[in-house]
């Protein structure tokens, strides 16, 4: 399965109202970040040429910050994912839109 991230899920001030109201309940969360991301699976492995096309049809929106202060291997990770065996309109749109597009 290939997994390429996307664009940030929120908006900066979406972003801190939701650290704002997390830190209520949860007072020791220093930072959060949301971005998309895209798990790709494919009946054979893709060549470098798929995999770059690929890329480039998941380039999309601004690119997510790194944050020096809280870096990838630090923290939890949580994923909010539609229910097993669901695919989203998107989904179905975005795999013919992938196959069209070799």
């Amino acid at each position: 399965m290939l997994i390429l991230r996307g664009a940030p899920a929120l908006s900066l001030f979406r972003t801190q109202k939701l650290l704002a109201n997390l830190q209520l309940f949860v007072p020791g969360v220093t930072g959060l970040t949301a971005e998309f991301v895209h798990f790709v699976h494919s009946a054979a492995p893709l060549s470098e040429a798929q995999t770059q096309v690929l890329q480039r049809l998941l380039s999309y929106g601004p690119r997510a910050p790194i944050h020096e202060s809280f870096p990838a291997d630090q923290g939890d990770v949580f994923l909010v994912v539609p229910r097993l065996g669901t695919i989203s309109p998107w989904a179905s749109k975005a795999t013919d839109i992938a196959k069209n597009t070799g």
